[in-house]
Protein backbone atom coordinates (compact mmCIF):
# COMPACT_ATOMS: atom_id res chain seq x y z
CA UNK A 1 0.00 0.00 0.00
CA UNK A 2 2.77 2.40 1.03
CA UNK A 3 4.28 1.79 -2.68
CA UNK A 4 1.32 2.38 -4.41
CA UNK A 5 0.94 6.11 -2.08
CA UNK A 6 4.70 6.49 -3.33
CA UNK A 7 3.98 6.00 -6.95
CA UNK A 8 1.09 8.31 -6.69
CA UNK A 9 2.87 11.16 -5.20
CA UNK A 10 5.56 11.15 -7.55
CA UNK A 11 2.63 10.92 -10.67
CA UNK A 12 2.21 14.30 -12.77
CA UNK A 13 -0.92 16.40 -11.99
CA UNK A 14 -2.10 15.92 -15.02
CA UNK A 15 -1.17 11.74 -14.44
CA UNK A 16 -3.22 11.74 -11.46
CA UNK A 17 -6.23 13.45 -12.94
CA UNK A 18 -6.18 11.17 -15.56
CA UNK A 19 -6.40 8.62 -13.01
CA UNK A 20 -8.64 10.05 -10.88
CA UNK A 21 -11.15 10.80 -13.39
CA UNK A 22 -10.81 7.34 -14.56
CA UNK A 23 -11.83 5.62 -11.08
CA UNK A 24 -14.83 7.97 -10.73
CA UNK A 25 -16.14 6.84 -14.28
CA UNK A 26 -15.48 3.41 -13.65
CA UNK A 27 -17.37 3.88 -10.04
CA UNK A 28 -20.18 5.49 -11.69
CA UNK A 29 -20.14 2.88 -14.80
CA UNK A 30 -20.26 0.02 -11.88
CA UNK A 31 -23.19 1.74 -9.88
CA UNK A 32 -25.04 1.66 -12.95
CA UNK A 33 -24.56 -2.14 -13.86
CA UNK A 34 -25.12 -3.31 -10.04
CA UNK A 35 -28.59 -1.47 -10.26
CA UNK A 36 -29.24 -2.85 -13.73
CA UNK A 37 -30.58 -6.23 -11.69
CA UNK A 38 -32.34 -4.05 -9.24
CA UNK A 39 -34.44 -2.14 -11.72
CA UNK A 40 -35.37 -5.16 -14.28
CA UNK A 41 -36.58 -6.93 -11.24
CA UNK A 42 -38.40 -4.12 -9.19
CA UNK A 43 -39.94 -2.94 -12.59
CA UNK A 44 -42.42 -5.22 -15.33
CA UNK A 45 -40.04 -5.36 -18.83
CA UNK A 46 -42.50 -2.42 -20.41
CA UNK A 47 -41.90 -0.33 -17.46
CA UNK A 48 -38.14 -0.87 -17.71
CA UNK A 49 -38.28 -0.08 -21.60
CA UNK A 50 -40.16 3.11 -21.06
CA UNK A 51 -37.23 4.43 -18.71
CA UNK A 52 -35.06 3.28 -21.23
CA UNK A 53 -37.04 5.37 -24.03
CA UNK A 54 -37.15 8.67 -21.68
CA UNK A 55 -33.19 8.31 -20.98
CA UNK A 56 -32.75 8.00 -25.43
CA UNK A 57 -34.69 11.22 -26.00
CA UNK A 58 -33.20 12.66 -22.71
CA UNK A 59 -29.96 12.41 -24.81
CA UNK A 60 -31.20 13.03 -27.86
CA UNK A 61 -33.30 16.23 -27.25
CA UNK A 62 -30.58 17.09 -24.98
CA UNK A 63 -28.04 17.55 -27.60
CA UNK A 64 -30.35 20.18 -29.03
CA UNK A 65 -31.68 21.58 -26.06
CA UNK A 66 -28.34 22.20 -24.47
CA UNK A 67 -26.46 22.53 -27.75
CA UNK A 68 -23.57 20.88 -26.12
CA UNK A 69 -21.77 23.79 -25.22
CA UNK A 70 -19.70 21.87 -22.53
CA UNK A 71 -18.21 20.17 -25.40
CA UNK A 72 -14.79 21.33 -26.97
CA UNK A 73 -15.75 24.71 -27.19
CA UNK A 74 -15.96 25.40 -24.03
CA UNK A 75 -12.40 24.18 -23.43
CA UNK A 76 -11.84 26.51 -26.41
CA UNK A 77 -13.26 29.39 -24.08
CA UNK A 78 -10.81 28.20 -21.32
CA UNK A 79 -7.98 28.83 -23.56
CA UNK A 80 -9.25 31.85 -25.04
CA UNK A 81 -10.38 33.42 -21.95
CA UNK A 82 -8.42 32.36 -18.93
CA UNK A 83 -8.50 35.47 -17.09
CA UNK A 84 -12.20 35.61 -17.63
CA UNK A 85 -13.32 31.90 -16.93
CA UNK A 86 -16.06 32.84 -14.50
CA UNK A 87 -17.85 35.55 -16.57
CA UNK A 88 -17.42 32.90 -19.74
CA UNK A 89 -18.49 30.10 -17.64
CA UNK A 90 -21.62 32.03 -16.70
CA UNK A 91 -21.87 33.50 -20.50
CA UNK A 92 -22.47 30.33 -21.57
CA UNK A 93 -24.82 28.60 -18.56
CA UNK A 94 -27.01 31.34 -19.91
CA UNK A 95 -26.55 31.12 -23.42
CA UNK A 96 -27.26 27.21 -22.90
CA UNK A 97 -30.89 28.20 -20.83
CA UNK A 98 -32.26 30.64 -23.70
CA UNK A 99 -31.99 27.84 -26.38
CA UNK A 100 -33.30 25.39 -23.55
CA UNK A 101 -36.23 27.67 -23.24
CA UNK A 102 -36.98 28.20 -27.11
CA UNK A 103 -36.67 24.28 -27.58
CA UNK A 104 -38.75 23.48 -24.60
CA UNK A 105 -41.51 26.09 -26.13
CA UNK A 106 -41.61 23.99 -29.51
CA UNK A 107 -41.38 20.60 -27.73
CA UNK A 108 -44.35 21.37 -25.65
CA UNK A 109 -46.36 23.24 -27.88
CA UNK A 110 -45.78 20.17 -30.98
CA UNK A 111 -46.26 17.53 -28.36
CA UNK A 112 -49.41 16.83 -29.07
CA UNK A 113 -48.70 15.79 -32.74
CA UNK A 114 -45.86 14.20 -31.50
CA UNK A 115 -46.96 12.25 -28.70
CA UNK A 116 -46.99 8.74 -30.69
CA UNK A 117 -43.78 9.47 -31.72
CA UNK A 118 -42.18 10.15 -28.58
CA UNK A 119 -44.06 7.56 -26.48
CA UNK A 120 -43.56 9.40 -23.61
CA UNK A 121 -46.49 11.36 -21.00
CA UNK A 122 -46.53 14.80 -20.91
CA UNK A 123 -45.11 14.69 -16.84
CA UNK A 124 -42.10 13.27 -18.38
CA UNK A 125 -41.38 15.98 -21.14
CA UNK A 126 -41.89 18.59 -18.61
CA UNK A 127 -38.89 16.78 -16.60
CA UNK A 128 -36.80 16.91 -19.28
CA UNK A 129 -36.84 20.94 -19.97
CA UNK A 130 -35.90 21.00 -16.04
CA UNK A 131 -33.19 18.92 -16.64
CA UNK A 132 -32.50 20.62 -19.86
CA UNK A 133 -32.22 24.10 -17.70
CA UNK A 134 -30.01 23.13 -14.76
CA UNK A 135 -28.27 19.94 -15.73
CA UNK A 136 -25.51 22.80 -17.89
CA UNK A 137 -24.49 24.09 -14.84
CA UNK A 138 -22.74 20.38 -13.40
CA UNK A 139 -22.00 20.36 -17.09
CA UNK A 140 -20.10 23.60 -17.32
CA UNK A 141 -18.32 22.96 -13.82
CA UNK A 142 -17.28 19.66 -14.23
CA UNK A 143 -15.80 20.56 -17.52
CA UNK A 144 -13.84 23.44 -16.20
CA UNK A 145 -11.89 21.37 -13.11
CA UNK A 146 -10.88 18.41 -15.70
CA UNK A 147 -9.47 21.27 -17.81
CA UNK A 148 -7.71 22.76 -14.60
CA UNK A 149 -6.68 19.25 -13.47
CA UNK A 150 -9.08 20.15 -9.72
CA UNK A 151 -9.87 16.77 -10.16
CA UNK A 152 -10.75 16.10 -6.36
CA UNK A 153 -13.94 17.96 -6.56
CA UNK A 154 -15.02 16.23 -9.54
CA UNK A 155 -14.70 12.70 -8.54
CA UNK A 156 -16.45 13.51 -5.23
CA UNK A 157 -19.33 15.31 -7.06
CA UNK A 158 -19.58 12.52 -9.59
CA UNK A 159 -19.79 9.77 -6.73
CA UNK A 160 -22.51 11.58 -4.82
CA UNK A 161 -24.55 11.46 -7.86
CA UNK A 162 -23.91 7.78 -9.18
CA UNK A 163 -25.07 6.69 -5.64
CA UNK A 164 -27.98 9.33 -4.61
CA UNK A 165 -29.36 8.86 -7.87
CA UNK A 166 -30.26 5.16 -8.06
CA UNK A 167 -30.56 5.12 -4.27
CA UNK A 168 -33.19 7.67 -4.47
CA UNK A 169 -35.31 5.96 -7.26
CA UNK A 170 -35.35 2.49 -5.24
CA UNK A 171 -36.44 3.68 -2.38
CA UNK A 172 -39.42 5.72 -4.20
CA UNK A 173 -39.85 2.42 -6.45
CA UNK A 174 -40.91 0.93 -2.77
CA UNK A 175 -42.58 3.47 -1.17
CA UNK A 176 -45.16 4.84 -4.37
CA UNK A 177 -47.64 2.62 -6.33
CA UNK A 178 -46.87 3.98 -9.43
CA UNK A 179 -43.23 2.04 -10.19
CA UNK A 180 -42.57 3.79 -13.25
CA UNK A 181 -43.05 7.40 -12.47
CA UNK A 182 -41.06 6.99 -9.14
CA UNK A 183 -38.16 5.36 -10.89
CA UNK A 184 -37.81 8.53 -13.46
CA UNK A 185 -39.00 11.54 -10.66
CA UNK A 186 -36.47 9.85 -8.42
CA UNK A 187 -33.67 9.80 -9.60
CA UNK A 188 -34.13 12.90 -12.18
CA UNK A 189 -35.12 15.10 -9.79
CA UNK A 190 -32.39 13.75 -6.93
CA UNK A 191 -29.74 15.36 -9.89
CA UNK A 192 -31.66 18.28 -10.49
CA UNK A 193 -31.31 19.16 -6.79
CA UNK A 194 -27.58 18.89 -7.62
CA UNK A 195 -27.42 20.35 -10.83
CA UNK A 196 -29.26 24.06 -8.98
CA UNK A 197 -26.43 23.56 -6.17
CA UNK A 198 -23.95 23.98 -9.26
CA UNK A 199 -26.02 26.62 -11.25
CA UNK A 200 -26.20 28.84 -7.98
CA UNK A 201 -22.36 28.12 -7.89
CA UNK A 202 -21.54 29.44 -11.14
CA UNK A 203 -23.70 32.24 -11.02
CA UNK A 204 -22.41 33.38 -7.71
CA UNK A 205 -19.01 32.98 -9.34
CA UNK A 206 -19.52 34.70 -12.40
CA UNK A 207 -21.49 37.96 -10.43
CA UNK A 208 -23.66 38.74 -13.29
CA UNK A 209 -21.70 39.15 -16.08
CA UNK A 210 -23.12 38.01 -19.01
CA UNK A 211 -20.87 38.47 -21.64
CA UNK A 212 -22.52 38.31 -25.47
CA UNK A 213 -19.64 38.35 -27.12
CA UNK A 214 -18.85 35.06 -26.44
CA UNK A 215 -22.07 33.69 -27.64
CA UNK A 216 -21.36 34.33 -31.53
CA UNK A 217 -18.31 31.96 -31.76
CA UNK A 218 -19.61 29.13 -29.64
CA UNK A 219 -23.15 29.47 -31.75
CA UNK A 220 -20.90 29.17 -34.84
CA UNK A 221 -18.46 26.34 -33.60
CA UNK A 222 -21.15 24.14 -32.20
CA UNK A 223 -23.86 24.72 -35.25
CA UNK A 224 -22.39 22.34 -37.59
CA UNK A 225 -21.06 19.79 -35.33
CA UNK A 226 -24.83 18.84 -33.87
CA UNK A 227 -25.71 16.91 -36.78
CA UNK A 228 -22.50 14.92 -36.08
CA UNK A 229 -23.48 15.04 -32.50
CA UNK A 230 -26.59 13.71 -32.94
CA UNK A 231 -25.72 11.19 -35.25
CA UNK A 232 -23.16 9.75 -33.27
CA UNK A 233 -25.38 8.88 -30.59
CA UNK A 234 -28.29 8.08 -32.88
CA UNK A 235 -26.23 5.32 -34.32
CA UNK A 236 -26.22 3.45 -31.03
CA UNK A 237 -29.02 4.29 -29.32
CA UNK A 238 -32.01 4.59 -32.35
CA UNK A 239 -32.86 1.22 -32.08
CA UNK A 240 -34.22 1.78 -29.00
CA UNK A 241 -36.70 4.34 -29.80
CA UNK A 242 -37.90 2.51 -33.04
CA UNK A 243 -38.34 -0.84 -31.29
CA UNK A 244 -40.65 1.03 -28.78
CA UNK A 245 -42.25 2.61 -32.09
CA UNK A 246 -42.60 -0.37 -34.28
CA UNK A 247 -43.35 -3.09 -31.75
CA UNK A 248 -44.06 -2.07 -27.99
CA UNK A 249 -41.44 -1.24 -24.59
CA UNK A 250 -41.26 -4.82 -23.32
CA UNK A 251 -39.25 -5.69 -26.62
CA UNK A 252 -36.85 -1.89 -25.90
CA UNK A 253 -36.35 -3.02 -22.47
CA UNK A 254 -35.11 -6.45 -23.71
CA UNK A 255 -33.32 -4.70 -26.37
CA UNK A 256 -32.09 -2.22 -23.47
CA UNK A 257 -30.85 -5.46 -21.21
CA UNK A 258 -28.82 -6.71 -24.16
CA UNK A 259 -27.34 -3.56 -24.91
CA UNK A 260 -26.08 -2.84 -21.53
CA UNK A 261 -24.19 -6.22 -21.84
CA UNK A 262 -22.61 -5.59 -25.05
CA UNK A 263 -21.48 -2.29 -23.37
CA UNK A 264 -19.45 -3.69 -21.16
CA UNK A 265 -16.41 -4.43 -24.04
CA UNK A 266 -16.83 -0.20 -24.89
CA UNK A 267 -16.77 0.71 -21.51
CA UNK A 268 -13.25 -1.16 -21.57
CA UNK A 269 -12.33 0.51 -25.57
CA UNK A 270 -13.18 4.04 -23.90
CA UNK A 271 -10.51 3.72 -20.83
CA UNK A 272 -7.88 2.52 -23.72
CA UNK A 273 -8.57 5.28 -26.23
CA UNK A 274 -8.31 7.72 -23.99
CA UNK A 275 -4.21 6.61 -23.73
CA UNK A 276 -4.49 5.70 -27.12
CA UNK A 277 -5.64 9.40 -28.67
CA UNK A 278 -2.34 11.02 -26.79
CA UNK A 279 0.31 8.60 -28.49
CA UNK A 280 -1.26 8.27 -31.75
CA UNK A 281 -1.35 12.43 -32.08
CA UNK A 282 2.59 12.60 -30.83
CA UNK A 283 3.31 9.50 -33.69
CA UNK A 284 1.58 11.50 -36.07
CA UNK A 285 3.62 14.65 -35.27
CA UNK A 286 6.27 12.30 -36.45
CA UNK A 287 4.75 10.49 -38.87
CA UNK A 288 5.76 7.11 -37.26
CA UNK A 289 2.89 5.67 -38.69
CA UNK A 290 4.55 2.21 -38.02
CA UNK A 291 4.43 2.24 -34.20
CA UNK A 292 1.03 3.29 -34.17
CA UNK A 293 -0.10 0.18 -36.20
CA UNK A 294 2.61 -2.00 -34.18
CA UNK A 295 0.80 -0.84 -30.87
CA UNK A 296 -2.86 -0.74 -32.52
CA UNK A 297 -2.91 -4.12 -33.81
CA UNK A 298 -2.30 -6.27 -30.93
CA UNK A 299 -4.92 -3.98 -28.92
CA UNK A 300 -7.61 -4.64 -31.24
CA UNK A 301 -6.86 -8.07 -31.08
CA UNK A 302 -6.96 -8.38 -27.26
CA UNK A 303 -10.34 -6.45 -28.02
CA UNK A 304 -11.71 -9.06 -30.21
CA UNK A 305 -10.54 -11.49 -27.58
CA UNK A 306 -12.91 -9.45 -25.63
CA UNK A 307 -15.97 -9.33 -27.35
CA UNK A 308 -16.15 -12.98 -27.98
CA UNK A 309 -15.69 -13.62 -24.38
CA UNK A 310 -18.67 -11.21 -23.93
CA UNK A 311 -20.86 -12.97 -26.78
CA UNK A 312 -19.76 -16.08 -25.23
CA UNK A 313 -21.33 -15.49 -21.39
CA UNK A 314 -24.26 -13.28 -22.89
CA UNK A 315 -26.58 -16.48 -21.05
CA UNK A 316 -24.94 -15.88 -17.66
CA UNK A 317 -24.96 -12.13 -17.76
CA UNK A 318 -28.35 -12.01 -18.60
CA UNK A 319 -29.24 -14.08 -15.98
CA UNK A 320 -27.05 -11.89 -13.43
CA UNK A 321 -28.75 -8.51 -15.13
CA UNK A 322 -32.67 -9.50 -15.32
CA UNK A 323 -35.12 -12.38 -14.70
CA UNK A 324 -35.77 -15.38 -17.37
CA UNK A 325 -38.29 -12.94 -18.73
CA UNK A 326 -35.68 -11.14 -20.63
CA UNK A 327 -34.12 -14.35 -21.71
CA UNK A 328 -34.62 -13.73 -25.43
CA UNK A 329 -32.38 -10.79 -25.43
CA UNK A 330 -29.29 -13.01 -25.19
CA UNK A 331 -30.23 -13.51 -28.99
CA UNK A 332 -29.39 -9.79 -29.94
CA UNK A 333 -26.26 -9.52 -27.86
CA UNK A 334 -23.94 -11.07 -30.90
CA UNK A 335 -24.65 -8.57 -33.50
CA UNK A 336 -24.57 -5.89 -31.10
CA UNK A 337 -21.37 -6.59 -29.73
CA UNK A 338 -19.80 -7.06 -33.46
CA UNK A 339 -21.10 -4.02 -33.85
CA UNK A 340 -19.17 -2.47 -31.16
CA UNK A 341 -15.76 -4.14 -32.62
CA UNK A 342 -16.49 -2.31 -35.87
CA UNK A 343 -17.32 1.03 -33.74
CA UNK A 344 -14.05 0.67 -32.00
CA UNK A 345 -12.33 0.42 -35.95
CA UNK A 346 -14.25 3.51 -36.37
CA UNK A 347 -11.85 5.26 -33.30
CA UNK A 348 -8.74 4.19 -34.46
CA UNK A 349 -8.94 5.39 -38.25
CA UNK A 350 -10.69 8.97 -37.00
CA UNK A 351 -7.95 9.65 -34.52
CA UNK A 352 -6.02 9.92 -37.00
CA UNK A 353 -8.40 11.98 -39.22
CA UNK A 354 -9.12 14.27 -36.21
CA UNK A 355 -5.27 14.94 -35.58
CA UNK A 356 -5.05 16.55 -39.30
CA UNK A 357 -8.25 18.36 -38.45
CA UNK A 358 -10.41 17.28 -41.52
CA UNK A 359 -13.47 16.37 -39.38
CA UNK A 360 -16.13 17.05 -42.11
CA UNK A 361 -15.23 13.13 -43.28
CA UNK A 362 -16.36 11.83 -39.91
CA UNK A 363 -19.15 13.66 -39.61
CA UNK A 364 -20.40 12.30 -42.88
CA UNK A 365 -19.76 8.91 -42.45
CA UNK A 366 -21.66 9.24 -39.02
CA UNK A 367 -24.32 10.66 -40.06
CA UNK A 368 -24.77 8.58 -43.52
CA UNK A 369 -24.54 5.79 -41.47
CA UNK A 370 -26.85 6.97 -39.21
CA UNK A 371 -29.75 7.60 -41.94
CA UNK A 372 -29.20 3.95 -43.30
CA UNK A 373 -29.56 2.66 -39.90
CA UNK A 374 -32.76 4.08 -39.79
CA UNK A 375 -33.92 3.14 -42.96
CA UNK A 376 -32.91 -0.33 -42.24
CA UNK A 377 -34.43 -0.62 -38.90
CA UNK A 378 -37.87 0.19 -40.15
CA UNK A 379 -37.97 -2.37 -43.05
CA UNK A 380 -36.59 -5.12 -40.47
CA UNK A 381 -37.95 -4.60 -36.94
CA UNK A 382 -41.49 -4.90 -38.24
CA UNK A 383 -40.90 -8.33 -40.18
CA UNK A 384 -38.23 -9.77 -37.43
CA UNK A 385 -38.77 -8.16 -34.38
CA UNK A 386 -36.07 -6.02 -32.01
CA UNK A 387 -33.81 -8.69 -32.66
CA UNK A 388 -33.56 -7.49 -36.71
CA UNK A 389 -32.09 -4.27 -34.90
CA UNK A 390 -28.87 -6.02 -33.92
CA UNK A 391 -28.08 -7.12 -36.91
CA UNK A 392 -29.47 -3.31 -38.59
CA UNK A 393 -26.41 -2.14 -36.16
CA UNK A 394 -23.83 -4.33 -36.85
CA UNK A 395 -23.99 -3.71 -40.66
CA UNK A 396 -24.38 0.18 -40.22
CA UNK A 397 -20.88 0.39 -37.81
CA UNK A 398 -19.19 -2.08 -40.88
CA UNK A 399 -20.43 0.73 -42.94
CA UNK A 400 -19.09 4.15 -40.53
CA UNK A 401 -15.87 2.28 -40.16
CA UNK A 402 -15.46 1.35 -43.97
CA UNK A 403 -16.21 5.45 -45.14
CA UNK A 404 -13.62 5.83 -42.22
CA UNK A 405 -11.33 4.01 -43.79
CA UNK A 406 -11.65 5.82 -47.04
CA UNK A 407 -11.74 9.03 -45.61
CA UNK A 408 -8.04 7.93 -43.46
CA UNK A 409 -6.74 7.50 -47.30
CA UNK A 410 -7.51 10.29 -48.62
CA UNK A 411 -6.51 12.41 -45.58
CA UNK A 412 -3.11 10.45 -45.17
CA UNK A 413 -2.76 9.33 -48.85
CA UNK A 414 -0.48 6.68 -46.73
CA UNK A 415 -1.35 2.67 -45.56
CA UNK A 416 -1.02 2.98 -41.42
CA UNK A 417 -2.79 -0.38 -40.76
CA UNK A 418 -2.44 -4.00 -42.03
CA UNK A 419 -6.07 -3.95 -43.26
CA UNK A 420 -5.79 -7.45 -44.48
CA UNK A 421 -4.85 -8.32 -40.72
CA UNK A 422 -7.32 -6.24 -39.36
CA UNK A 423 -10.14 -8.16 -42.02
CA UNK A 424 -9.38 -11.27 -40.33
CA UNK A 425 -10.00 -10.06 -36.93
CA UNK A 426 -13.16 -8.41 -38.33
CA UNK A 427 -14.21 -12.13 -39.83
CA UNK A 428 -13.71 -13.70 -36.78
CA UNK A 429 -15.30 -11.81 -34.79
CA UNK A 430 -18.64 -11.61 -37.65
CA UNK A 431 -18.00 -15.50 -37.71
CA UNK A 432 -18.74 -15.48 -33.89
CA UNK A 433 -21.44 -13.33 -33.99
CA UNK A 434 -23.63 -15.05 -36.77
CA UNK A 435 -22.40 -18.56 -34.91
CA UNK A 436 -23.09 -17.78 -31.65
CA UNK A 437 -26.81 -18.40 -31.16
CA UNK A 438 -26.20 -22.04 -32.07
CA UNK A 439 -23.65 -22.45 -29.51
CA UNK A 440 -26.19 -21.26 -26.74
CA UNK A 441 -27.68 -24.62 -26.96
CA UNK A 442 -24.33 -26.41 -25.94
CA UNK A 443 -22.90 -24.79 -22.43
CA UNK A 444 -20.15 -27.16 -22.90
CA UNK A 445 -18.56 -25.88 -25.83
CA UNK A 446 -18.94 -22.32 -24.85
CA UNK A 447 -17.44 -23.34 -21.69
CA UNK A 448 -14.35 -24.73 -23.55
CA UNK A 449 -13.97 -21.76 -25.59
CA UNK A 450 -14.10 -19.42 -22.66
CA UNK A 451 -11.45 -21.68 -21.05
CA UNK A 452 -9.35 -21.75 -23.57
CA UNK A 453 -9.14 -17.99 -24.52
CA UNK A 454 -8.33 -17.64 -20.54
CA UNK A 455 -5.72 -19.57 -21.17
CA UNK A 456 -3.97 -17.69 -23.83
CA UNK A 457 -4.67 -14.33 -21.71
CA UNK A 458 -2.85 -15.98 -18.70
CA UNK A 459 0.33 -17.15 -21.35
CA UNK A 460 0.32 -13.80 -23.18
CA UNK A 461 -0.45 -12.23 -20.27
CA UNK A 462 3.35 -9.78 -19.98
CA UNK A 463 2.73 -9.30 -23.40
CA UNK A 464 -0.85 -8.10 -23.00
CA UNK A 465 0.72 -6.07 -19.88
CA UNK A 466 3.84 -4.60 -21.30
CA UNK A 467 1.46 -3.59 -24.47
CA UNK A 468 -0.36 -1.11 -21.93
CA UNK A 469 2.11 0.19 -20.01
CA UNK A 470 4.23 1.42 -23.26
CA UNK A 471 0.99 3.64 -24.28
CA UNK A 472 0.92 4.83 -20.24
CA UNK A 473 4.57 5.17 -19.86
CA UNK A 474 4.60 7.58 -23.04
CA UNK A 475 1.68 9.80 -21.65
CA UNK A 476 3.89 9.89 -18.20
CA UNK A 477 6.45 11.14 -19.64
CA UNK A 478 4.13 13.60 -21.97
CA UNK A 479 2.80 15.20 -18.56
Amino acid sequence: MKKIVDIWKKMSKGAKASIALLFANIISKGIAYITTPLYTRLLMPEEYGQVSVFLTWVQVFGIVAMFCLSYGVFNNGMIDYKNERDAYSLSMLVLSNLITICFSVILVGLYPLLKNIIGLDFPFILLMCLIFLFQPAYNFYVSRKRYELKYKSTVIWTVISALSSPLVAIICILTFDNDLYARIFGAELTLIIIYIGFYIYIVTKGKGRIETKYWRSALLFNLPLIPHYLSTYLLGSSDKLMISMLINDSATAYYSVAYSVASVAMIIWTAVNSSLIPYTYEKCEKKDYKSISAITHPILTVFAVVCILVIMLAPEAVAIMATADYMEAIYVIPPVVGGVFFQVQYYIYANIIYYYKKPKYVMFASVTATALNIILNFIFIPKFGFIAAGYTTIFCYFMQASADYIALCKVLHEKVYNMRYLGILSLGVVATSLLSNLLYKSSFIRYLIVIFMTILAIIFRRKIIKLFTTIRRRNKNET
